[in-house]
């Protein structure tokens, strides 16, 4: 039974066919994958879960689809090593999302993800973007907030400690299996992508926390480091086996419209879970808030875009392989990857209850009305009021 229309005015919104001019399939194995993930979430970042019922919500999201459908053609090996890197950065955008976990305090947060950095590759040095003081065990920060809150700041300083273990387990981990596949160039820009990823958290919190929703340009570059965009075409290059690092220059504006066109689409399915989160760095938010569009113009406007840059993004990786570039064998393999990471990517956006509801289930819809209220959602062929009158009749 969906819940009855909010005192909000704008309740649903129809969310238009989105093209689909780019490839996606599979992995063959795709759900071994997901359930081999599922249990390496477990053994690692358990601890950062307040309760099982809170990790099998989680599972329940199916973030271990990621990797498969992002990196379809890689071995199994390292198609799963893709999807664990996924889950351990969605881990850490869930509670970045969470007011009552690392969303809370932006000062614990960047001690939670200098802790990271440090895990990940011990001897690269911490940027100053994430460096910040550890809380020592017993030890609270200065704070000016009212005596009865000790217990609340407390408990946050408790659950950083626990998160720094939890998330360095898995850190290093992930660059023991990661890092041998991956040339001296590649490390360094994996360490970078990361810093730069939680950066883009950091300054998510810092923007939530003050209810401040900046301009369209603004919040795409913060969005550019919190989706992960350096580490998603890494990923991309590890699921290929191929290092492209001599030519990232000349890879510029494929990259520019390839991740421009996966963040408005993230940003358009997402809606309905960071409009629950009252989330301002969106970029539906943006254009509502910021720029004063109604919902629907404005998700028209970012469904034009997405078409756009789609196109764009075909252009510019045509002319590539037009020119002398083409005629490597690593670009080319590198480019049919990157068509299948934008398919597949889309594809998983569709069928996540992450965005749609505990217990969402998907029908293979990908167009319709789509209700901002109800516990679970779906694309429906008719707008709320529709169904309710024909409910009354």
């Amino acid at each position: 039974m969906e819940a009855g229309p909010s005192s909000d005015p704008v309740r649903e919104f129809f969310l238009p066919e989105l093209p689909r001019s780019l490839p996606w399939r599979y992995h063959p194995r795709a759900a071994q994958i997901e359930f081999a993930s599922n249990g390496w979430v477990r053994e690692y970042l358990s601890d950062c879960f307040s309760s099982e019922s809170e990790l099998l919500f989680f599972l329940r999201q199916r973030n271990g689809l990621y990797g498969p459908l992002t990196v379809p053609d890689a071995d199994a090996r390292r198609a799963r090593d893709v999807a664990d890197w996924y889950q351990f950065v969605t881990v850490i955008d869930t509670f970045v999302s969470d007011r009552t976990g690392l969303g809370a305090n932006l000062a614990d947060a960047r001690a939670v993800f200098a802790a990271i950095i440090g895990d990940f590759i011990p001897e690269q040095p911490q940027g100053d973007e994430t460096r910040s003081t550890p809380v020592r065990p017993g030890e609270t920060r200065p704070s000016e907030t009212r005596p009865d809150q000790a217990r609340d700041d407390q408990a946050r300083t408790d659950q950083a400690r626990v998160d720094q273990v939890a998330y360095g387990r898995a850190a290093r981990d992930l660059w023991e299996r990661i890092s041998t596949g991956l040339s001296r160039a590649q490390t360094g820009r994996l360490v970078a992508a990361l810093a730069a990823f939680l950066r883009g958290c950091a300054t998510e919190i810092d923007a939530k926390l003050a209810g401040t929703v900046p301009d369209y340009e603004t919040c795409l570059a913060v969005r550019l480091d919190s989706f992960g965009c350096d580490f998603i075409e890494l990923m991309t290059e590890y699921g290929a086996e191929v290092d492209l690092s001599d030519i990232v220059a000349e890879l510029a504006a494929v990259h520019d419209h390839c991740r421009r066109q996966m963040i408005i689409i993230n940003d358009l399915l997402s809606w309905r879970k960071e409009h629950a989160q009252n989330d301002p760095m969106t970029v539906v938010r943006v254009l509502v808030e910021h720029d004063g569009l109604a919902l629907q113009p404005a998700v028209d406007q970012l469904c034009g875009l997405v078409a756009w840059h789609e196109r764009e993004y075909a252009r510019a990786r045509d002319e590539l392989l037009a020119g002398p570039l083409g005629a490597r064998d690593d670009i080319r393999r590198y480019l049919g990857a990157l068509d299948l990471l934008m398919g597949g990517s889309q594809e998983f956006e569709y069928l996540t209850p992450r965005y749609f509801g505990d217990g969402f289930v998907w029908d293979g819809a990908t167009s319709g009305w789509v209700d901002l209220y109800a516990p679970v959602t779906r694309f429906r062929p008719d707008p709320w009021e529709s169904v309710r009158s024909l409910e009354c009749l």
